[in-house]
């Protein structure tokens, strides 16, 4: 039973993190809602089958049916991505309903900020709200406490000498008020060692600016898993 759940919560993860891709996509015409799905190449509009997050791209190797060029390998990866975001998530409960609320406003901030270094505001919003009406300031012990103010110190002056962008450092506030300074530590930790990793097996320059916030939401991932257990 737990292993249908647990596919089913992937299956829905994969979906909408499908979905925040169209709207990072389509965000400029606003046409995201109820407008059918669309090869960027060819605009043959694709049929339910080739709209099935993962299966299709496996399914037709990673290229459109219609006109043969290659889908984009990121949208699987995002994809991917999403469905671990969400598959412990129990959708029945009002308070997870909430955190998928705030992961989806995240994953829709790590798509934009891998495509472009930046995101629009407006996509932030979701978990800010989530983050101040249902934060846990109030639980915080004095570890808690001296978890998160020499990291919070540390990434301001990252972010006031233009070392790092000032939304990585609202996402570090935010998953720390959602959850915990313990859980957002953890997420940096996990975030850097994997940025790490891939910078020594790509080779890049030292000055390649590489976009944190997927790194983060992939560390947030990480996380979840192991305060979940």
């Amino acid at each position: 039973m737990n292993s249908i759940y647990f596919l089913l919560n992937f299956f829905i993860g994969a979906c909408l993190a499908s979905h925040a891709n169209v709207i990072y996509e389509r965000w400029d015409t606003r046409n995201f809602i109820f407008s059918r799905s669309y090869c960027d190449n060819c605009k043959s509009t694709l049929s339910l089958l080739d709209e099935i997050p993962l299966f299709s791209y496996l399914l037709l190797k990673g290229k459109c049916k219609y006109c043969q060029k290659n889908i984009p390998r990121e949208l699987f990866f995002f994809e991917l991505v999403g469905g671990f975001a969400f598959c412990t998530i129990n959708f029945s409960d009002k308070s997870q309903i909430i955190t998928s609320i705030f992961i989806f406003s995240l994953l829709l901030i790590a798509i934009s900020d891998y495509y472009q270094n930046e995101f629009d505001l407006i996509f932030i919003f979701p978990a800010i709200i989530t983050s101040i009406l249902f934060n846990r300031i109030y639980l915080f012990n004095w570890i808690e406490w001296l978890s998160f103010l020499p990291v919070l110190i540390v990434l301001s002056i990252y972010s006031f000498k233009q070392k790092m962008g000032l939304g990585d450092l609202l996402i570090y506030v935010l998953i720390s008020t959602y959850f915990t300074p313990t859980f957002a530590n953890l997420t940096l930790l996990f975030a850097a060692l994997i940025l790490i990793i891939i910078h020594f097996t790509e080779n890049n320059l030292a000055s390649y600016n590489y976009p944190f916030i997927p790194f983060i939401f992939i560390g947030l991932i990480i996380s979840k898993f192991i305060f979940e257990q």
